[in-house]
C-alpha cells in the first residue's frame, strides 16, 4: 500500500512538473528564457516541497529547514535576489533532508535570472549527478540545465542532442520536455528538416500534453512544414 501511495505521488509530481515546464510559448522561449526558468522553478519547488514533506520523517528538522527555505523564497520575491541565492546556498549545505536539493534547484534558477548562466548550468549538472538514481530530481535538473545552456548558446549541438535523447526515451518522466528541447536545438542550429520532423512527431503524439502538441503544430506551420 505504501509503495502504491509513493508511486502515485511521484507520478502526480512528474505530471505537474511537466505542465509547469511548458507554460511559456515556445516561440518566446529563447527570447524570455530567464523569466521562464524562474517562473517554472518557483512552481516546481512548491510541488516538490510537498513531495519532500511526504517523504521525510524527521518533522522537527523538516520544519526548521522549511522555515529557512520559505525565508529565502521571500527574499527572492522581494527583489533581494543575491541575498536569496546566498541563503539557498547556505541551506543546501546545512540541510540533512530533501530541502538541500530543493535549495540547490532554486539557487540555480535564481543564478540564471541574474545572468550567471554558466554557474547555473554547472549547479544543475551537480544536482543531476547527485540525484542520478532519483528520476524526479535528477531528470528535472538535467532538463532545467539543458534549458539554460540552450538559451545561453555556445553549446555543442551533438553533445546536447545526445544528452536530451537520454531523457527523451519512452517512459522517461520528462520525455516530452526533452523532445521539445530536441526540436528547439535542431531549429536553432539551422537543421530545419529535423526540427520539423521532431515537432510533427510531438504534434501527432496522442499522449503528449495538449500545450506541447499545440506549440508543436504552430511551429511546424511557422517552419513551413
Amino acid at each position: 500500500m505504501a509503495d502504491n501511495t509513493k508511486n502515485a505521488t511521484e507520478d502526480a509530481l512528474i505530471r505537474e512538473v511537466n505542465d509547469d515546464l511548458r507554460e511559456e510559448q515556445m516561440m518566446k522561449l529563447w527570447n524570455r528564457f530567464g523569466g521562464y526558468i524562474i517562473g517554472a522553478a518557483v512552481l516546481i519547488v512548491i510541488i516538490v516541497a510537498g513531495y519532500q514533506g511526504w517523504k521525510q520523517y524527521d518533522t522537527a528538522t523538516r520544519t526548521k529547514e522549511g522555515d529557512g527555505f520559505y525565508t529565502a523564497t521571500l527574499l527572492a520575491k522581494s527583489g533581494k535576489v543575491d541575498d536569496a541565492i546566498m541563503a539557498f546556498g547556505q541551506l543546501s549545505k546545512k540541510s540533512s533532508s530533501g530541502y538541500s536539493t530543493l535549495a540547490q534547484l532554486q539557487q540555480a534558477a535564481l543564478m540564471a535570472t541574474q545572468g550567471d548562466s554558466k554557474g547555473a548550468a554547472a549547479l544543475y549538472l551537480t544536482i543531476a549527478k547527485a540525484n542520478a538514481g532519483d528520476v524526479a530530481f535528477g531528470g528535472l535538473a538535467n532538463v532545467l540545465g539543458a534549458m539554460v545552456e540552450i538559451n545561453t548558446g555556445g553549446y555543442d549541438v551533438d553533445g546536447m542532442t545526445m544528452r536530451l535523447q537520454s531523457l527523451s526515451d519512452d517512459g522517461a518522466p520528462y520525455r516530452y520536455s526533452a523532445r521539445e528541447l530536441l526540436a528547439l536545438v535542431a531549429m536553432k542550429s539551422g537543421d530545419k528538416s529535423t526540427a520539423i520532423e521532431r515537432f510533427k512527431q510531438l504534434s501527432n503524439d496522442a499522449k503528449a500534453p495538449s500545450g506541447i502538441k499545440n506549440r508543436a503544430k504552430n511551429l511546424v506551420q511557422y517552419l513551413g512544414g
